[in-house]
Formats: structure tokens, C-alpha cells, sequence
């Protein structure tokens, strides 16, 4: 009777470790709250460059871009798996804006970056966020 108890309690530690792991540190979850500053890069058919600082309290995002005439709006976010998306709330059409839809997001430290590749049947880009908090 004894080994059947210590056989169930092996491998329920067994699975708490394997859950334990399963997420990835790189990635993430629920709200980011807190200032970022950082850069703001646009590369391959358009180019483009811009500081920018974003806040971030809850579930929504405000900010500033300099050096491009493009801006950041205000609106909400939402962070799913390894993605943000992000809704505007001024009338402003999301191609004018620096911050627009989804991203793929990673983390390191105090770091985030957003990261994004242009539709395939468009002129290619890839624009990038790369943020560290203040």
C-alpha cells in the first residue's frame, strides 16, 4: 500500500512540474501597467523611426511618438498567447497610426517588444516596438 502512495504522489509532482513549465517566460500575461519609452522602427518597402512612450494602467494604452508624423492614439489592449491587440478610440483610421491592431509580443526583463510583418499580398515591412519600462 505504501509504494501505490508514494507511485500517486511521485506523479502528481511530476505533473505539477510539467505545468509548472509550461508557460513561457518570454511571453506576457495580463495587464502591463507602467510607462515604457523606447523606439519605434519601420523597415523594408516604407521606412520609418520614432521614439516613442507609451502608458499603459489596466487594460488600456495611451502614448507620444516624436521624429514621425505619424502618432499614437489612445485606446484598449488585449494580450492573447503571445500577441497584443490594440483598439484605438480616436477617429483617426489605424493606417495613420503608429500603434494599430495585432502584434506579436516577446519580454525580457523590463523590455517589451511588438513586433509585426506586413500582409503578404501588400508592400512588405516589418515594424517593430522595442520598450523599456521607466
Amino acid at each position: 500500500m505504501k509504494s501505490v502512495k508514494r507511485y500517486a504522489l511521485s506523479v502528481e509532482l511530476i505533473l505539477v512540474f510539467l505545468v509548472s513549465c509550461t508557460k513561457d517566460p518570454g511571453t506576457p500575461s495580463g495587464d502591463l501597467n507602467g510607462v515604457y519609452s523606447g523606439t519605434y522602427t519601420q523597415t523594408g518597402a516604407a521606412n520609418d523611426f520614432s521614439y516613442v512612450k507609451l502608458v499603459f494602467v489596466g487594460s488600456n494604452f495611451s502614448g507620444e511618438s516624436t521624429d514621425t508624423i505619424r502618432s499614437v492614439c489612445n485606446g484598449s489592449y488585449q494580450i492573447t498567447g503571445d500577441s497584443i491587440n490594440f483598439k484605438n478610440f480616436c477617429s483617426t483610421p489605424d493606417p495613420e497610426l503608429l500603434l494599430a491592431g495585432k502584434y506579436k509580443m516577446t519580454s525580457a526583463g523590463d523590455s517589451l517588444y511588438f513586433k509585426r510583418d506586413s500582409p503578404p499580398d501588400t508592400m512588405q515591412y516589418t515594424e517593430l516596438f522595442s520598450l523599456k519600462s521607466q
